[in-house]
Parts: C-alpha cells; sequence; structure tokens
C-alpha cells in the first residue's frame, strides 16, 4: 500500500481529480444507477483511502508546525 500511496501522492492533480470524481460518479450514481455494484464498491474504496490519506497528511502538517 506504501507504493500506492507515493504513486498517488506523487502525481500533482492526481488526488484531487480520483477524490472528487468519485464523489461525483456516486452522487450521480444515486439518480441514474448506472454502476454495477463491483464498481460502485471500489469508488467507495477510493473515496475513503483518499479521506484517510488527506487525513494521515493533515496530521503530519500539523505536528509539524507545532
Amino acid at each position: 500500500m506504501e507504493k500506492l500511496e507515493k504513486f498517488i501522492l506523487s502525481v500533482k492533480y492526481l488526488p484531487t481529480i480520483l477524490y472528487f470524481g468519485s464523489i461525483g460518479l456516486l452522487i450521480y450514481n444515486f439518480e441514474v444507477e448506472f454502476l454495477n455494484d463491483y464498481t460502485e464498491t471500489l469508488l467507495y474504496f477510493i473515496f475513503c483511502y483518499l479521506t484517510y490519506l488527506g487525513a494521515k497528511d493533515y496530521k503530519k502538517k500539523k505536528n509539524h508546525s507545532l
């Protein structure tokens, strides 16, 4: 998982695109329901994982400033 984390964070706009893209697709899916269960589960995983990475980065930056 560490290699995946380093790859995601190394590309400048990739975390933002993945985060808001997954939210947008999930919200759109509530109205139209075009995603199957596997794709929807993957999008939930991406959303939760990027939320975790953001919280981890925020905590790291907060501890450095103290």
